[in-house]
């Protein structure tokens, strides 16, 4: 996987007492075109602190262009932002 940490637009689901989860996002890719993707299996979780900064680290995987790809989602808390990390 190469790091790209690139911002997202995020549909997430907010459960009461617990952290979120992602179901749909877009980005642009590296010819600027809008790929929206959505999220077919989360493997992982985990709750990291990089830089000072808090952030919850998603191992995904979804069906990307006809091809299955697995990829790494970030949600920074202090920013309540989304990122793809990894893909």
């Amino acid at each position: 996987m190469k790091v790209v940490a690139k911002p997202v637009n995020m549909i997430a689901v907010f459960n009461v007492n617990d952290r979120p989860c992602p179901f749909r996002f877009r980005f642009l890719d590296e010819h600027h075109r809008t790929v929206e993707v959505t999220v077919e299996h989360v493997f992982s979780v985990e709750e990291r602190k990089t830089a000072g900064t808090d952030a919850f680290r998603y191992e995904c995987q979804s069906r990307i262009r006809g091809q299955e790809r697995r990829y790494v989602l970030k949600y920074l808390l202090k920013d309540a932002r989304w990122e793809l990390y990894k893909i």
